[in-house]
């Protein structure tokens, strides 16, 4: 396995993940937030 796998493959693969961290963690946030407040406001018409 280590003839097939080089340490320049494992550092382009950690550069690739470094780049899209940037937009990946805001997504999520967004993403939490929005099912926060659809379970939110799911709530509210189900009190009302």
């Amino acid at each position: 396995m280590s003839e097939v796998v080089t340490s320049a493959m494992l550092n382009g693969v950690l550069d690739e993940i470094v780049a899209l961290l940037p937009v990946c963690i805001p997504v999520m946030v967004s993403f939490i937030g929005l099912r926060k407040a659809i379970a939110f406001v799911r709530s509210i018409l189900q009190s009302a």
